[in-house]
């Protein structure tokens, strides 16, 4: 240690850095009673410290809520710092959430957790280290308004194809984009991208994606033409080192029930075939470069046929990698297991990747397409 380092921390307690902090922090017991209160958080919402410590945060207004009309945290059993206190749970993310005002407002808020440890490692509380994010949530919440038009939400059937579709991004928005439409000639058109990082970034690239996939169908229906040609505008377009996408593409005819896969990095499709009664998955499995990566890189196509009963499922990484309790990821077993008894509603499978880790918190954006030959 240094000369600086020692004259800084004689100077400056860690009670007086936590007091000249612009984030909002509180500190709670066991209990979830508020002990510490500091001066931001008195100024991003109104309570002075007086009146809030000895409190319990769970009635507090209640501090914190889902959204700006939804049910307090704390009800739901999964409020990140009850987490926190309960199992030690730290936060690989900020949580977007609502505090009430001391004047009733409702404030957007990114709160960070950490679990509160005693001297023999025990958990004997927890921290909640929060800011206003009121103009940053507005431009998130447009954006998030303008990718959900920009993206397939709304499932439809179309020739003894029954498509459905699932769009949650891990923030307001996210990298993940999916769509699905008929063109004028009837061919079945389906795309699955993901781009990297989280957030209005990744937001942006995969609406890059959208535009260029779009441009690609001018002049082919050959899917690995098409992502051939999605890269090589890309890697001309965008300038950005580090962003890349994964990206997969299906153009189905449903008149003969053929057509046609490629994939330019993204998590392997998988074909479910009934074979007496029960739901057989067959990977396809392709290695290729990312969007991004390499200008001229080339994609192989792969033939496709589905008969009655068969399934057709493409998925962002969120859903394979959504892990459980003890780390363990969903993996093509889960997805197996899901549509092996029943399962159809992609709704519900999003349910169930968040009932699988008790802190009800994924790390990734989730999306899927979901083709199914009903005929």
């Amino acid at each position: 240690m240094d000369g600086q380092q020692e004259f800084l921390l004689e100077s400056v307690s860690y009670y007086d850095v936590l007091e000249q902090m612009k984030d909002g922090i509180f500190i709670v017991d066991r209990e979830y009673s508020i002990r510490y209160w500091n001066p931001a958080a008195t100024a991003i919402l109104g309570y002075p410290a007086r009146d809030v410590c000895g409190w319990s945060c769970k009635t507090l207004g209640p501090l914190c809520k889902r959204d700006s009309s939804g049910s307090p945290l704390c009800g739901e059993g999964i409020c990140p710092l009850a987490l926190s206190v309960s199992g030690g749970f730290a936060g690989r993310y900020p949580h977007y959430v609502f505090m009430r005002a001391s004047d009733g407002r409702e404030l957007p808020l990114s709160v960070t957790v950490s679990p509160l440890r005693g001297d023999a490692g025990e958990v004997i509380g927890g921290i909640g280290v929060f800011r206003d994010m009121s103009e940053e949530y507005g431009q998130l919440k447009l954006a998030g308004e303008i990718q959900k038009h920009m993206v397939t939400t709304e499932g439809f059937s179309h020739k003894g194809l029954r498509i459905e579709t699932l769009f949650h991004p891990l923030e307001v928005t996210g990298g993940d984009y999916v769509e699905a439409f008929v063109t004028d000639t009837g061919l079945l058109v389906a795309t699955s991208a993901d781009a990297t990082g989280h957030g209005v970034s990744a937001a942006l690239f995969a609406m890059i994606y959208k535009t260029l996939f779009h441009g690609s169908l001018k002049a082919t229906y050959s899917p690995a033409a098409m992502m051939e040609a999605t890269n090589r505008d890309f890697c001309r377009t965008s300038t950005v080192e580090g962003y890349y996408l994964t990206a997969s593409v299906v153009i189905f005819d449903p008149s003969t029930r053929t057509g046609y896969f490629a994939s330019a990095g993204h998590p392997m499709a998988i074909i479910f075939r009934r074979r007496q009664g029960v739901l057989v998955p067959e990977p396809i499995r392709e290695r290729s470069f990312m969007i991004g990566m390499v200008e001229g890189a080339k994609y192989q196509e792969t033939p496709i046929k589905l008969e009655s009963g068969d399934l057709l499922f493409l998925a962002s990484d969120g859903v394979y990698e959504a892990e459980n309790e003890s780390g363990e990821a969903f993996g093509i077993e889960g997805v197996a297991a899901y549509f092996a008894d029943g399962g159809r509603d992609l709704e519900e499978l999003y349910a169930m990747l968040r009932s699988r880790n008790p802190y009800g918190d994924l790390a990734d954006d989730v999306s899927a397409i979901l083709i199914e030959a009903i005929e």
